[in-house]
C-alpha cells in the first residue's frame, strides 16, 4: 500500500544510501529525469543533480542529515536524459530503520513552476539590494520582503509575509500611497513619503512602485529607501539657504528658476510661487534680456564660478518695476538632473548710496582741506613778518638799552626773547605741517638706507645722550621719500629724548610683511606714556611734559599720523609708564 502511494506521488521520490547512491526511485522520478526507472537505480546522484558548492554539496548535506538538522528546501537543478536542464525544488529528509539509525536520504523534487523561478530570481534580487525590498500581490498582499525590510521596520519576514503594505505607511499616507499603486500599473513612480515601524516610530522614506508581471499574474514590487539622512542634509542645506544674508537662486540651463530663499523675495517682492518654474529674466531689466541670455549660455558652456564684485555694474529689477543696483556671484552645481548655477544677489542700493555719500564728502573733505592747508601756510607765512620786526626791536633794546633797565626790565626783556623764540618754533612746525602731502610724488624707498642716513643726521645727539639703536633687515617701499624719512626720523628722536634718567636708551626698529601691508615699529626703553593719552598724543601741538624738562613744539607725532594716513596706513603707540613705548605704523606693500 505505501509503495503503490509513493509510485504514485506526483512529486519525484528518491532513496539514496549515505554515499549518494540511487537506491529507489517513483515513476514521477523517472519522468522528470526522463530515464526509466531501473537505470536510475545505482546511478550516482551527483551525476544527475547539480549541487551549488557556494551554498551547500552532497558532503554537507549529509552531515546535516547526520547531525538530525532540519534542512530548507533547496533549488537545484537535474541533468535529463534529452541534455536538457530542470529547475527543481529538492527537500531532503532522514529515513530511519526500526532501531532509529539514520540507513538512507528521501530527496523528494518538485519541478518549479514559472512563478515559482520568478520568486527565486526576485528572492536573490532582493536579498542582495541596498533597499527594503517588497512585492506585493494584486490585492496589496505582501507575498516577499529582504532582510533590510526586517532591519529598517522592525518586523520579522512571518510577521509581514500575507499582511498589507499599509501595515508600514502612517495613516495619512496611505491614500496617497493607494493612488501611486494604481498609477504603477503603467509606469514606475517615486514618491516621497513616511515609513511606520514595528514600534509606531515614523522616519523619512523614498517608495518607488513598479509592476512585474509573471504567468502567475501582476505583481507590484516596492522598493523602499530610508532617506533619513538625505533629509537632515536637505534641511540643513535649507536652513543655510534661508538664513543666507544675500537672495539666492538656483536655476537650469534654460534659465528656468528651480529654487529660491526668503530673500529673494524680500528683495525682488515675488513670492516663491511666483518665481519658481519661471525665466530668471523676470528679475532682469528688459533692455538687458538678449545680453543676459548669451551670457547664461556662456556659463554653463564654461561652468566657472565668477565672483561677487568682479567689476560688472548690475542691476536688478524688482515686481514693482523699479529697478536697483547688485551684485551678483555665480557658481555651478553638478546634480542628477543636470547642471544648475547657484546665484548669489546682493542688493547694493545701500551701498552705493553710501559711496555716493562718501565721494560727495570725500570731495568737501578735500576742498576743505586744500583751503585749511592754504589758511595755515598763508597764516604761517605772513606771521613771521611781524613776529621777525617783534624780534629785531627787542634784539635791539636788549644790545642798546638793557643798561637802562632794571630787574624787572631785564626779565620781561628774557621773556619777551623766549617766547618769539617758541613762536618761531610754532609757525615752523605749522608751515612744515602744511607742506605734507604737497609733494605726492612716490618712488621706491630703501628703508635701510633711510635709516643709516638718520643716523648720520642724529649722530651728535646719540652720542651725547649715549643712545644705541638696533633694527633687523627693513623692507624696500614705495611712498614718498622726504615724509617717510620725516617719519622715521621724528619716532626714533622722541625714543631717544623721552629716556629714562640715569638709563641709556635704546632704540629697536623692525617691521615684517601682513596680508596688504607692511607692520613697522618703533620701540624704546623710555619714560612709557599714560593709557589716557595714547589718542590725545597725535594732536598737533599738544604736550605732556612742561618745556622744562622737555624740549619741543608737540607737533612731531602729528606729523607722523598725517605722513602714515597719507599713504594709506594707520599708526597706533602701545606703551605703560616706566617700561617704554613701541609706536606701530603700517605702510600698504
Amino acid at each position: 500500500m505505501i509503495e503503490q502511494l509513493i509510485n504514485n506521488a506526483q512529486d519525484a521520490i528518491i532513496c539514496l544510501d549515505l554515499k549518494g547512491i540511487i537506491l529507489y526511485c517513483n515513476k514521477a522520478a523517472s519522468k522528470l529525469f526522463d530515464r526509466e526507472g531501473s537505470s536510475l537505480v545505482g546511478m550516482d546522484y551527483q551525476s544527475v543533480t547539480t549541487f551549488d558548492p557556494h551554498k551547500v554539496g552532497f558532503d554537507q548535506l549529509r552531515e546535516s542529515i547526520l547531525f538530525n538538522e532540519q534542512l530548507p528546501p533547496y533549488i537545484q537543478e537535474i541533468d535529463r536524459r534529452d541534455s536538457k536542464k530542470e529547475l527543481v525544488s529538492v527537500q531532503y529528509s532522514p529515513v530511519t530503520d526500526q532501531s532509529g539509525k539514520i540507513t538512507s536520504i528521501s530527496a523528494i523534487l518538485r519541478k518549479l513552476t514559472q512563478s515559482d523561478k520568478v520568486a527565486s530570481k526576485a528572492q536573490a534580487l532582493v536579498e542582495t539590494a541596498p533597499d527594503a525590498m517588497v512585492i506585493i500581490n494584486t490585492v496589496g498582499q505582501i507575498v516577499l520582503v529582504n532582510a533590510q525590510t526586517e532591519n529598517q521596520f522592525g518586523y520579522t519576514k512571518d510577521e509581514l509575509l500575507g499582511c498589507e503594505l499599509e501595515m508600514l505607511i502612517p495613516d495619512k499616507y496611505i491614500s496617497l500611497l493607494k493612488k501611486n499603486q494604481e498609477n504603477c500599473v503603467s509606469m514606475g513612480q517615486v514618491t516621497e513619503l513616511y515609513g511606520k515601524r514595528k514600534d509606531g516610530s515614523t522616519f523619512p522614506v523614498e517608495i518607488s512602485l513598479s509592476p512585474l508581471k509573471t504567468d502567475d499574474g501582476l505583481f507590484v514590487s516596492a522598493a523602499i529607501r530610508n532617506i533619513t539622512d538625505r533629509k537632515k542634509a536637505e534641511n540643513k542645506f535649507k536652513g543655510l539657504l534661508e538664513s543666507a544674508p544675500d537672495a539666492i537662486i538656483l536655476a537650469d540651463k534654460h534659465g528656468d528658476i528651480q529654487l529660491v530663499n526668503e530673500q529673494v523675495v524680500n528683495i525682488f517682492g515675488y513670492s516663491k510661487k511666483e518665481l519658481i518654474g519661471n525665466k530668471i529674466e523676470i528679475l532682469v531689466p528688459m533692455r538687458y534680456h538678449h545680453r543676459h541670455t548669451n551670457h547664461r549660455d556662456e556659463f554653463f558652456h564654461s561652468a566657472e564660478t565668477r565672483p561677487m564684485a568682479s567689476g560688472l555694474e548690475l542691476s536688478g529689477v524688482r515686481k514693482s518695476g523699479e529697478e536697483f543696483p547688485v551684485e551678483i556671484s555665480l557658481s555651478p552645481l553638478e546634480t542628477e538632473d543636470g547642471a544648475l548655477a547657484i546665484a548669489v544677489i546682493r542688493d547694493t542700493s545701500e551701498k552705493a548710496a553710501v559711496k555716493k555719500e562718501l565721494q560727495d564728502f570725500n570731495k568737501k573733505l578735500q576742498v576743505k582741506n586744500k583751503e585749511l592747508e592754504q589758511f595755515a601756510f598763508v597764516a604761517s607765512h605772513d606771521l613771521q613778518e611781524p613776529l621777525q620786526t617783534v624780534m629785531s626791536f627787542t634784539d635791539f633794546l636788549a644790545e642798546n638799552y638793557s643798561h637802562q633797565f632794571d630787574e624787572t626790565g631785564i626779565k620781561s626783556m628774557q621773556y619777551i626773547t623766549e617766547a618769539t623764540g617758541r613762536m618761531r618754533q610754532l609757525i615752523k612746525g605749522l608751515l612744515d605741517y602744511s607742506r605734507i602731502g604737497r609733494e605726492r610724488t612716490a618712488v621706491e624707498v630703501n628703508c635701510n638706507e633711510l635709516l643709516d642716513n638718520i643716523k648720520i643726521d642724529l649722530s651728535s645727539q646719540i652720542k651725547n645722550e649715549n643712545a644705541t639703536i638696533h633694527s633687523t633687515t627693513l623692507p624696500h617701499i614705495k611712498g614718498n621719500a622726504t615724509e617717510l624719512r620725516l617719519l622715521f626720523q621724528n619716532l626714533i628722536t622722541n625714543a631717544i629724548k623721552f629716556h629714562q634718567n640715569l638709563t641709556p636708551p635704546e632704540v629697536w626698529i623692525d617691521a615684517r610683511r601682513e596680508k596688504g601691508h607692511w607692520l613697522f615699529s618703533v620701540k624704546d626703553n623710555g619714560i612709557g606714556i599714560e593709557k589716557k593719552y595714547k589718542e590725545r598724543i597725535f594732536i598737533i601741538f599738544q604736550r605732556l611734559h612742561n618745556r622744562n624738562s622737555y624740549e619741543g613744539t608737540g607737533i612731531g607725532l602729528a606729523h607722523c599720523q598725517k605722513i602714515v594716513e597719507l599713504h594709506g596706513g594707520k599708526i597706533w603707540v602701545e606703551s605703560e609708564v616706566g617700561k617704554g613705548s613701541i609706536f606701530y605704523f603700517t605702510i600698504p606693500n
